[in-house]
C-alpha cells in the first residue's frame, strides 16, 4: 500500500500502475482505493482493445454505447476489432434536433429497458454524455465498464460519479469509475477543437474548487483530504504554461491536457466526492443548464461555461479577500414561506426539483457559519490568496489558447449572468463561495457589477 508522500509527480507515472488500481493510504485517516486499473493512449488502441481486455475484465458479451459522431469517429473501428472475440451490441443513441444528447436519469431508464440482454460489460465510445450513461448503466446492472474516448472535453472519464439531470436538476450521482481508458491521440486531435477547449476550461476550475473545499472544511467542519490536490497540482501548474498552444492544436498540448483531465478524474475518485474538481463555478454552469433546458434554449458545452465561470469566481474572490469579515453581522434565514415563493418565482418548473435542496441548506445554516467564517478569516484570505496567484496563469492560459472567457462570447446574456450569481448556491446544497459572499452581504453587489460588464462577466 502506497502513502500519498510517495506519490509521483508525473503524469506519466500517476497514469501507471504506481497509482492505478492501487490503495493508497493517507494522512486524512482514509485508505483510499483507485478503482481504475489502466490508461491506454496510443495509436490505434481501438485494434488492440480485444489483445488488453481479458486480463482486465471477463466475460464475452458487450454492450457498446456511441452516437453517430462517435461511431464514426472510434466506435465502427472498435465494433469491428471486438466482433473477432466478442459478442457485441451496439446502442446508437440519437440525438435531439440541436445535435445534442442531455444525459438525465429519464434517458438511462429508456436506455435500461431498450437493452435488456445479458452482458458481461459496458463499453462508452465517445466523451461526457456518453461516458455518463456508459456508467451509469454499468453500475446498475452491477457490471463492469471501460471507455474509448474520442474528446479532450471534461474530466469525468475516470472519476465516481455521473452528472445526470433528474426532472429538471442537474445532479451528481455515485458510480463505478471505467476499469480502463483508451485513447488514440489521432482520435483526440481530430475532435473539434471547441471540444478541447471546453476540456481546459473544465481543468483549470481545478483552484477554485480546491478553494471552495478548503473553505467549507474550515466554515462547516466537511471532510477534506489532501490527496486529490497531492495528484493533481504539480502537474497542472506545470502544464498551464504548455496550454496556449493548443489555439495552434499542438499535439504535445492536447495529450498533456487528456492526461490531466484523467488526473483531474482520479482526484474525485479517490476520496468519493465531486469536490476537488467541482466548486462555486461549476453551480453557475448547472444553473444555465438547468434553466435553458427548461425554457427550450440551446446550451453551451459543459466545460466552456465552467471556464468562464472560473474567472467569474476569481473575480469573486478577489472581492472577498479585500473584505474586514468582522464588520458583518448574521442574517436571519427567509421564513420557509418567503423562501419557497422565491424559488417558485425564480425557477418555476425547475422548482420541485430545486426546492429540497435550498431547504437543505437553508436548515443547516445557523448563526455559527459567520462565528467560524470570521474566526478563520486569516486562514481563509491565506487560501484565497494562493489560489488568485494561479488564477493569474489560468486566465493567460485560456485568454492565449483562444477560449471563450467572457459569457457573452457563449451567448450568455448580462441577466444570465447575473441571476446565475444570485440564485446558482440554491441549486445545490454544497457550501462554496457563493455561500461565503452571500454570508459577508457581498454577492448581491458582486452579481449587479458583473451583470452590468464588471469585471469577467
Amino acid at each position: 500500500m502506497e502513502r500519498t508522500g510517495s506519490l509521483p509527480f508525473g503524469t506519466d507515472e500517476i497514469l501507471s500502475d504506481r497509482v492505478l488500481g492501487q490503495s493508497l493510504d493517507c494522512s486524512c485517516g482514509r485508505d483510499h482505493r483507485i478503482l481504475t486499473r489502466k490508461v491506454v493512449i496510443e495509436p490505434g488502441v481501438a485494434d488492440r482493445v480485444p489483445e488488453i481486455l481479458p486480463a482486465l475484465i471477463p466475460g464475452e458479451r458487450i454492450l457498446l454505447l456511441a452516437d453517430r459522431r462517435t461511431w464514426k469517429a472510434a466506435g465502427d473501428r472498435l465494433s469491428e476489432a471486438l466482433g473477432t472475440s466478442y459478442s457485441v451490441e451496439c446502442c446508437m443513441l440519437r440525438d435531439d434536433p440541436t445535435g445534442h444528447i442531455h444525459a438525465s436519469m429519464e434517458l438511462v431508464d429508456e436506455l435500461m429497458a431498450a437493452c435488456t440482454g445479458v452482458f458481461d460489460m459496458v463499453a462508452a465510445v465517445g466523451s461526457g454524455t456518453i461516458n455518463d450513461l456508459g456508467k451509469e448503466i454499468a453500475h446498475r446492472r452491477g457490471i463492469p465498464c471501460f471507455v474509448l474516448a474520442t474528446a479532450a472535453s471534461m474530466n469525468g472519464y475516470t472519476s465516481a460519479i455521473v452528472a445526470l439531470s433528474e426532472n429538471g436538476l442537474k445532479t451528481t450521482q455515485s458510480t463505478t469509475p471505467p476499469v480502463v481508458v483508451f485513447a488514440d491521440p489521432s482520435v483526440l486531435m481530430k475532435a473539434p477543437r471547441e471540444l478541447t477547449l471546453a476540456g481546459l476550461g473544465d481543468l483549470v476550475s481545478k483552484p477554485y474548487c480546491g478553494c471552495d473545499w478548503k473553505i467549507a472544511s474550515l466554515v462547516r467542519g466537511e471532510y477534506h483530504c489532501p490527496l486529490p490536490d497531492r495528484l493533481l497540482s504539480v502537474p497542472f501548474e506545470e502544464a498551464l504554461e504548455a496550454f496556449p498552444r493548443l489555439a495552434d492544436d499542438d499535439p504535445e498540448a492536447v495529450i498533456l491536457l487528456f492526461r490531466l483531465l484523467l488526473i483531474s478524474g482520479l482526484s474525485m475518485a479517490v476520496v468519493g466526492t465531486s469536490s476537488p474538481a467541482s466548486g462555486g463555478e461549476h453551480l453557475l454552469s448547472h444553473y444555465w443548464d438547468m434553466t435553458r433546458l427548461r425554457d427550450g434554449r440551446p446550451l453551451n458545452l459543459h466545460g466552456a461555461q465552467v471556464g468562464v465561470a472560473s474567472l467569474v469566481i476569481d473575480d469573486l474572490y478577489r472581492r472577498i479577500v479585500e473584505l474586514d469579515f468582522g464588520r458583518v453581522r448574521f442574517a436571519p434565514n427567509p421564513s420557509p414561506d418567503d423562501a419557497l415563493r422565491d424559488v417558485m418565482e425564480i425557477f418555476g418548473a425547475l422548482a420541485p426539483a430545486v426546492w429540497p435542496q435550498w431547504q437543505a441548506k437553508l436548515e443547516a445554516r445557523t448563526a455559527e457559519d459567520l462565528e467560524r467564517l470570521v474566526g478563520n478569516e486569516a486562514a481563509i484570505k491565506e487560501e484565497i490568496e494562493h489560489t488568485l496567484a494561479i488564477g493569474r496563469k489560468v486566465r493567460r492560459a485560456l485568454t492565449a489558447s483562444g477560449a471563450p472567457i467572457r459569457a457573452a462570447q457563449l451567448g450568455i446574456s448580462s441577466d444570465e449572468l447575473e441571476a446565475a450569481i444570485r440564485h446558482g448556491r440554491k441549486i445545490r446544497t454544497r457550501y462554496t463561495v457563493l455561500d461565503v459572499a452571500a454570508e459577508l452581504e457581498a454577492l448581491e453587489a458582486f452579481a449587479v457589477h458583473v451583470g452590468s460588464g464588471g469585471a469577467s462577466g
